[in-house]
């Protein structure tokens, strides 16, 4: 073995000596970083699914409660409609009741004026 190659030897060694425990702790760390995200990965994933769930119901008690406002609109409209029919009604007696009412009082005076 050559002066040379004994030195590059040495001085890989003390590189390696200072270099690798570090590498080590690097790669722990990783491997400890690569659990955690693996298990935050986990819990999002979970807390994704609880909200879907969620928003599921919310949905569906949206749509219930949109279902019983149409209903009650629908109700509503109905009973509008038949109030409207019937004030129609009343206002169709009221003017035949003044046609005739304007028809006697014509008459009246008509007779007066004799």
């Amino acid at each position: 073995m050559s002066a040379e190659s004994a030195k590059e030897n040495a001085i890989r060694k003390v590189i390696q000596e200072l270099i690798v425990p570090d590498l080590q702790k690097l790669i722990s760390k990783v491997d400890i970083l690569d659990e955690r995200i693996t298990s935050v990965r986990t819990e999002l994933k979970s807390d994704i699914a609880n909200l879907d769930l969620k928003i599921d119901s919310v949905r569906t008690e949206l749509k219930s409660d949109i279902k019983r406002l149409e209903d009650k609109i629908e109700d509503n409209e109905e009973k509008m409609d038949i109030k409207i029919s019937a004030l129609s009604d009343k206002v169709d007696i009221m003017n035949k009741f003044n046609d005739k009412l304007f028809d006697v009082l014509q008459s009246a005076r008509n007779n007066n004026q004799k």
